[in-house]
């Protein structure tokens, strides 16, 4: 406030020494002059002259003295390592910030997002003192992820001194940032993404499972040992016979006719069922792994064991049918599912094993 009040005294002096030097100005409005600026006595124009310019040099002198030591200026500045950076990369902002030790600083708040940037990392202010000043310096690392040309916005700061309620502000310089893309040779040809590194095993990352296998294999040794030494009677155990194969699949297929699954709208269940049924006789019948091969795969085998063709193709067509039902979602028509059910009893009825004639029938 004292540095406005001298600079507002400095141009008052200013105006008067002009208005007084004109020899032009009229007697009357020199009165009036003089009414406004009582200090000033003209006696003749010459002495107000010199008495003015008196005053300004007065007045110029006292605003140097006092300036430094009521306004002391508070300085921020902002620099950035580099202006040009690639899509993705980290730099390093720095706030610098100068104060007296009488003012009071007030930081901004910073958010994470910067015009464009991203704060990734920052320090908090470390303060020294120099000569009765304050130093506080911090560093932000920021990046950006689109690329053009991008602006640092001015960090605003807002101090006041002592025995002054007027609040001030200090503001960085807003900083250029260029953020380049990575350059792609798109003449270049498309190289295979390259294989893992083989790392060597070291005796310290085998030596649990050695430690593992070593226990197991004494533990089957003493259960073997001991199962050995004890005596104990054996009990022959007579198992309830085997029912043949066709027996079991015509009873399920009998089952599934009469669950009606395809006329309430399951068609996926009938079929997955369907198909079940007749790859578990195929496996009991003819000693193959139909539940864990491919339709392809089953026909192979069949056809391997010299089985009728007519079979075999329609066979075909019911494991094809259901196969689309099951993995490509198809809707099959009424008289589709009600095939598929017929073809699967004549497959079971038609491969049915024939009873061997005795010795003394054939003589």
């Amino acid at each position: 406030m004292v540095v406005l009040n001298n600079a507002k005294l400095k141009m008052k002096n200013e105006k008067k020494l002009i208005l007084l030097n004109a020899r032009s100005l009229s007697r009357q409005s020199r009165d009036s002059l003089l009414e406004v600026y009582p200090d000033i006595v003209p006696t003749q124009s010459g002495q107000v002259g010199t008495l003015c310019s008196l005053l300004i040099a007065l007045s110029s002198l006292l605003i140097a003295l006092s300036s430094p030591l009521i306004a002391q200026p508070v300085v921020v500045s902002a620099r950035i390592d580099t202006n040009n950076i690639l899509i993705g990369d980290q730099v390093n902002l720095h706030i610098n910030l100068e104060y007296p030790k009488n003012a009071k600083i007030t930081w901004p708040q910073i958010p994470d997002l910067l015009e464009g940037f991203e704060i990734i990392n920052r320090t908090q202010p470390v303060s020294t003192q120099s000569n009765q000043k304050i130093i506080e310096k911090s560093v932000f690392t920021i990046t950006a992820f689109d690329t053009g040309i991008f602006i640092v916005p001015p960090l605003t700061f807002v101090y006041s001194l002592q025995n002054d309620t007027t609040h001030y502000f200090a503001s960085t310089s807003p900083l250029l940032v260029r953020v380049h893309s990575v350059g792609v040779d798109t003449t270049a040809e498309i190289k295979d993404i390259k294989p893992p590194l083989s790392v060597p095993i070291t005796l310290a990352e085998l030596l649990p499972y050695l430690i593992g296998i070593v226990v197991a294999g004494l533990i089957i040794y003493l259960i073997y040992y001991l199962k050995k030494r004890k005596k104990t009677d054996f009990i022959e155990i007579f198992s309830k016979p085997k029912r043949p194969a066709h027996e079991v699949a015509l009873e399920s297929l009998q089952s599934l006719e009469a669950e009606k699954l395809w006329q309430r709208g399951e068609v996926k269940l009938y079929h997955s069922k369907l198909s079940d049924i007749i790859r578990i006789y195929i496996e009991n019948r003819f000693d193959i792994n139909a539940m864990e091969s491919t339709t392809g795969e089953i026909l192979v085998d069949l056809h391997s064991i010299n089985l009728n063709g007519n079979l075999t193709d329609s066979l075909r067509e019911m494991l094809t049918l259901a196969d689309l039902v099951k993995f490509a979602k198809a809707q099959p028509l009424p008289n589709e599912n009600d095939l598929s059910l017929k073809i699967a009893y004549e497959f079971v009825q038609r491969t049915i094993p024939q009873p061997q004639p005795d010795t003394e029938e054939k003589r």
